[in-house]
């Protein structure tokens, strides 16, 4: 009877621990998509940058890169991948109605492709134009909206490697875990476990850093900015600086993609400081066994 309650707890507390496990890699990012209507201020010069690429719910497009850039109080917004809302309703309703089986991913059929599809520009929050034709929207405004938002990410993250570079001033938190079973499916093709890892850094003017690795293969899929001023578009709107959710975008993923990595390993400016300063074995050997050990042991 012993036995079997003792077997009976462990096997409860292994549940317990995979579940926790599950539940910690698990959980979704609160986050509301940008809208104009929902900015809360447009007073100050500022930008963000929003990235999904993760089915969430229904009501959410699960591919949509939006930039939002004020300027003299006037904001544009630009967006990549854009569904309207209306015609993802209307395709379900036919859907349902032909009682045909769909799959609620695929009813957002507009995916991120580099070019913007979507752009809205407003004074004062009175509109001055929108325009939702590809075409159009990426010959006028898609090599600004590539420069900016690429100069804007490079240089956040290099902001967040400095951070790493000073991880004793700036407080870098690096959280690396086995992840969880089925280990048939996590572990990589050497037969070795992966790893989630995440890192938290915050600059001097409060702004706080964030990278993910959720799925172990090696690479930052998350990457966030936020800055506690009150700026957003929303209760839990997200990170109000960079939101960058599960990236899928290879010329994404050469920017932020090595950051969790560096945070763990260290980066390469760390590297060849570690390498340059470490002490000469000579040194070792004169200052701190020869000199250390002055006498030796007499019969």
């Amino acid at each position: 009877m012993i036995r079997n309650k003792t077997v009976f707890g462990i096997a409860f507390l292994v549940c317990a621990v995979v579940l926790t496990s599950a539940y910690s890699f698990g959980r979704d990012t609160d986050f509301l998509t940008m809208e104009l209507e929902n900015v809360s201020r447009y007073n100050e010069d500022r930008i963000a940058y929003q990235q999904i690429q993760k089915w969430i719910s229904p009501i959410k497009d699960d591919s949509l890169a939006t930039l939002l850039i004020i300027k003299k109080q006037k904001m544009y917004l630009l967006k990549d991948g854009f569904d309207d809302v209306q015609d993802v309703q209307n395709r379900r309703m036919k859907l349902t109605i032909d009682n045909r089986q769909f799959s609620e991913e695929d009813l957002w059929t507009n995916k991120l492709n580099g070019k913007p599809d979507y752009v809205r520009v407003t004074d004062r929050r009175v509109e001055l134009t929108k325009n939702f034709d590809e075409d159009y929207v990426s010959k006028n405004f898609g090599e600004t909206y590539v420069k900016v938002r690429d100069a804007f990410i490079q240089r956040h993250v290099q902001i967040f490697e400095q951070l790493m570079r000073n991880r004793k001033e700036s407080g870098l938190t690096v959280v690396r875990e086995v992840l969880p079973v089925p280990v048939e499916k996590l572990r990589s093709d050497d037969g070795k476990p992966k790893y989630y890892i995440s890192v938290v850094g915050k600059s001097n003017d409060g702004r706080v850093y964030f990278a993910e690795d959720a799925d172990g293969d090696g690479v930052a899929e998350t990457f966030s900015v936020n800055i506690p001023d009150n700026f957003n578009w929303g209760y839990k709107s997200g990170a109000n600086v960079i939101f960058i959710y599960k990236n899928k975008e290879k010329d994404i993923e050469q920017m932020i993609g090595k950051l969790t990595k560096e945070a763990y390993f260290g980066t390469t400016e760390e590297e060849k400081n570690i390498v340059q300063t470490f002490p000469k074995d000579s040194d070792i050997i004169d200052s701190m066994i020869k000199d250390a050990i002055r006498d030796e042991p007499k019969n």
